[in-house]
C-alpha cells in the first residue's frame, strides 16, 4: 500500500505532489500538514496530532466530513510526523512519501530524516520530497533502482554508523563492495551517467539524496 503523509513544513511542496497524492492508497495529514491538503483540494483519510497548527475552520470542516481525526495531547513524547508514520505502519503501508518534512527549521528537518530511518520503520520504503531534492532511506539487502535520472547528482550518507558492501552501477564513480564510514564524505556528489542506475549495500542505513535542481 502506498501512503502519502503531509507534515507541517514551511517549504512549498514540489509540483508533482498533487499527482502523487491522488494516486496514493491512503493520505495522512500530520496536524498543520492539513494546510497543504487544503491548498491542493485534497481531503486526507486521517488527521493526526495535537491539532495546534491546523486552522480552526479547516478542523471544523474535517469534523463534518469523512476524515478520521486522532487527537493527541500537546505535551507528548512524539512529533506529529512520528505519530503519522506509526499510523501508516499500523494500517499496512509498504511505501511512504513524505511532503512538508524538509525545509524551515533545521532541527525539525534533521529529526525527520533520522525518524524516517528509524529501525521500527525499516520494513517500509520511505522517501522525503523537498522542492530541490528527494531523500530516499535505503535499507540493506534491497536494491534501489533509478531510471531516467541521467546526469543527476546523488549523495550517499550513512545515517547510523558505517555502511558496508556498497555497490553502485551506472554512476560516474562506481563502487563494488565498498565501505562508507560514518562522518566521511566518500559518498558525496556522485552523478548518474546511465539511464538505469542501481544501489546495493549489505549493512547499515543509507540516506540517498537526489538533487532536483
Amino acid at each position: 500500500m502506498q501512503v502519502v503523509i503531509f507534515a507541517n513544513g514551511k517549504e512549498p511542496c514540489p509540483p508533482d505532489a498533487v499527482r502523487r497524492a491522488n494516486s496514493a492508497d491512503f493520505i495522512i495529514a500530520a496536524d498543520g500538514g492539513a494546510e497543504y491538503c487544503d491548498n491542493f483540494g485534497i481531503v486526507p483519510d486521517v488527521l493526526v496530532g495535537d491539532l495546534d497548527s491546523i486552522a480552526a475552520n479547516l478542523l471544523k470542516q474535517y469534523e463534518t466530513e469523512d476524515v478520521e481525526i486522532i487527537r493527541h495531547p500537546v505535551r507528548k513524547d512524539s512529533t506529529d510526523l512520528e505519530l503519522a508514520l506509526e499510523i501508516a505502519l499500523e494500517r499496512g503501508a509498504e511505501r511512504i512519501e513524505l511532503y512538508g518534512a524538509l525545509g524551515g527549521r533545521w532541527d525539525m528537518s534533521i529529526a525527520n530524516i533520522f525518524l524516517a530511518g528509524a529501525g521500527k520503520f525499516s520494513g517500509l520504503e520511505i522517501t522525503l520530497y523537498g522542492v530541490d531534492c528527494q531523500m530516499h532511506i535505503l535499507q540493506p539487502l534491497r536494491e534501489q533502482r533509478f531510471s531516467n535520472y541521467l546526469n543527476t547528482p546523488v549523495t550517499l550518507l550513512p545515517l547510523f554508523g558505517d555502511v558496508t558492501g556498497v555497490s553502485l552501477q551506472g554512476f560516474e564513480y562506481p563502487l563494488r563492495g565498498a565501505k562508507i564510514v560514518s562522518g566521511s564524505t566518500h559518498g558525496v556528489s556522485n552523478v548518474i551517467v546511465e539511464r538505469s542506475a542501481t544501489i546495493n549495500h549489505q549493512d547499515g542505513v543509507l540516506l540517498c539524496i537526489i538533487s532536483c535542481t
